[in-house]
């Protein structure tokens, strides 16, 4: 029981500094909120690329639509879907100028889909804007969205802000694994670390990357990246490498975005990428792995053997209890954090079950990526162009 006592007593301890690390983090880091801003000269053009989004790209059109003041151009740029995808944008297309279809042919060797897509919508499709936005078809805007990042863009003179969105979620799947998957990507990418010139981290989230449409074309646009399946983060590094400025801020209650529907969407869609965003390095995956299991298994098993050992009358009761009650504290840091981020407090005590599946996941795509081997996604075998040994 001793040796149950000391280990939950460190296992809280570190919680505690979990938990005072997040709060300072979450006070650093700008956050965005609507609000009416007059009309500004800059104009925006939004880029939106579509796979099998017909289940999304509805909402996601209506938010476009309603933005104020309105965005100059709404370019979708079908990548070969196999559903009502390009029927539900012509429809839109039909009653709304603003709104343009393009469909992108298969990508050639060496690309992929999306960031093929995306070249072939701003080399065919001409955008005018002074600002281009990429987002995402399955993300939904508030009405000021748009109008409120521009004015914090122009205001710190940014050449590129990208925003970390709400994260829907509508089944039960969704709110167990991804805010454990959210929580693990937030450790290895803090803000303060990627808004810091003088440090080698960048970030950058494809579902809002809002750009000078200046800056974008200097560096050589998603052209540049076309091989990378975390295109979002190597062109925000080829921007850090120009000398260009950036942001990464919340956009909690600017946007969001419902990513997957069910568990094997989510095994599927995130091993594509979850290797890569902790930087393809084997020590991550282990500290990830690590820390996830132990933060998040340790107290709930520790509190139920306190208690077993409790009902025995082999264990100290006070021992017993601190053990049990440290439980209790852990899960109301959880809930804690959860709450700040949004991500469904009611289901923490659930976390040691998303922590799993998200380790799980996370091993998936480290052997996959590191044997050279394919991540099929929406029909089509996805590599990254530096294949094994990354």
């Amino acid at each position: 029981m001793i040796i149950l006592w000391i280990i939950s007593l460190s296992v809280a301890a570190i919680w505690l500094l979990v938990v005072a690390r997040n709060l300072a983090e979450y006070r650093a880091t700008p956050r965005l909120v609507p609000r009416p801003v007059q009309p500004a000269p800059a104009s925006v053009s939004v880029i939106v690329p579509a796979r099998d989004e017909a289940g999304n790209i509805g909402r996601c059109l209506e938010s476009l639509l309603a933005q104020e003041p309105p965005v100059l151009e709404i370019l979708v740029i079908d990548d070969r879907s196999s559903d009502d995808t390009p029927r539900i944008v012509e429809e839109f297309a039909r009653r709304n100028a603003r709104v343009r279809l393009l469909s992108a042919p298969e990508p050639p060797p060496g690309w992929t889909g999306k960031c093929h897509a995306l070249v072939f919508g701003v080399e065919q499709g001409k955008p005018r804007g002074d600002w281009l936005l990429f987002t995402d078809a399955d993300t939904r805007h508030h009405p000021l969205g748009i109008a409120a990042a521009l004015d914090y863009a122009r205001a710190e003179s940014l050449d590129l802000l990208t925003l970390i969105p709400h994260l829907e979620a509508g089944s039960f799947w969704e709110r167990v694994v991804q805010p454990s998957v959210a929580a693990l990507i937030a450790l290895f990418n803090r803000p303060s670390r990627v808004n810091d010139r003088s440090r080698p981290d960048v970030f950058a989230n494809g579902q809002f990357m809002l750009l000078k449409s200046s800056s974008y074309r200097t560096v050589g646009g998603h052209r540049a990246v076309r091989g990378k399946v975390l295109e979002d983060v190597e062109l925000a590094r080829a921007l850090r490498a120009a000398g260009f400025e950036m942001r990464l801020a919340l956009g909690l209650d600017l946007f969001s975005t419902r990513m997957y529907r069910s568990l094997a969407e989510l095994i599927s869609g995130w091993t594509k990428n979850f290797h890569l965003i902790l930087r393809s390095r084997p020590g991550r995956v282990l500290l990830a792995t690590a820390a996830s299991l132990a933060l998040s298994l340790w107290p709930p098993i520790a509190a139920a053997l306190a208690l077993a050992a409790l009902a025995t009358g082999t264990a100290h009761p006070a021992m017993a209890a601190t053990v049990v009650g440290l439980y209790g504290l852990v899960l109301s840091l959880q809930t804690l954090l959860r709450a700040l981020n949004r991500w469904y407090p009611a289901y923490a005590p659930l976390a040691p079950l998303g922590n799993l599946f998200a380790v799980f996941i996370l091993l998936r795509s480290a052997r996959l990526h590191r044997s050279g081997r394919s991540v099929r996604w929406k029909g089509r075998e996805v590599w990254d162009e530096k294949g094994p040994g990354q």
